[in-house]
């Protein structure tokens, strides 16, 4: 029977053996969050996401009155998907900032919400589509692709405390203002479609970034702060455990 390679070795030469042996570990770039640093931007999504609401509720209550002149058929239809979205989302952040059991679960409700958002922004960005028929004159079509985009990023930067929540607005505003340009066929209306949600989509990341390093400022992590203790005390030959000398006492 063959012999184990580190049978012979002690125990210093295994510790400088692994010191030696080059390991490939997974660095992370940023720390990750920690609960405390998530629940607060839970909050801040909770209380951020009044305003945006509200503003979805005036670009619907405007859509809903200038397409049912000419469209009155599609805007009902547009308006009953829209407010009954609307209206769950509405309920959803009404419970849980009003202390209901969604409270005790933020996490869950986190997910809840941002599914009814993807319905909502949904419903939003399909506006240009479903309220604008080919035959309508251009610059009533462009003023609501115009609104439509303005209130998508505007709804979104209002929900960027989470970026899946801020995507969830966002991303089918952006994706369906560049599908009426090219169901317009109007190459003009087209790249200035792609150049908006470029620089929006970019804009709510960098404000989802922001507010996850001031998270993360103002609630760090109780691991990495309890690693450099330990660190820095190894370094001076000691290594402080304020529960062993509570024992000892």
């Amino acid at each position: 029977m063959a012999e184990a390679p580190f049978q012979d070795k002690t125990v210093r030469e295994l510790q400088a053996l692994a010191q030696e042996t080059p390991i490939a570990r997974e660095k992370r770039k940023t720390p990750a969050l920690s609960r405390a640093a998530r629940l607060h931007l839970i909050d801040i999504l909770s209380r951020w996401s009044g305003p945006g609401l509200a503003l979805v509720a005036g670009v619907s209550i405007y859509f809903a009155v200038i397409a049912g002149r000419a469209h009155p058929a599609r805007a009902a239809a547009w308006a009953l998907m829209m407010f009954s979205a609307l209206w769950i989302c509405r309920r959803l952040r009404d419970n849980f900032r009003a202390g209901s059991h969604h409270t005790s679960r933020p996490f869950r409700w986190r997910s809840s919400f941002t599914a009814s958002l993807s319905v909502l922004g949904v419903v939003l960005a399909s506006a240009p589509i479903l309220l604008v028929p080919l035959e309508t004159a251009a610059t009533y079509g462009v003023q609501i692709v115009a609104l439509t985009v303005v209130a998508s990023f505007a709804v979104g930067l209002a929900l960027a405390a989470h970026l899946p929540s801020a995507a969830a607005v966002a991303v089918p505003g952006a994706a369906f203002a560049i599908l009426t340009g090219l169901r317009a066929q109007d190459t003009g209306l087209l790249a200035a479609s792609i150049a908006t949600a470029v620089l929006g989509l970019a804009g709510l990341y960098l404000a989802n970034r922001f507010l996850e390093q001031s998270a993360t400022k103002r609630f760090p992590r109780t691991s990495f702060i309890r690693r450099e203790i330990e660190r820095r005390d190894t370094g001076t030959g000691v290594i402080h455990r304020p529960g062993a000398e509570a024992l000892q006492a």
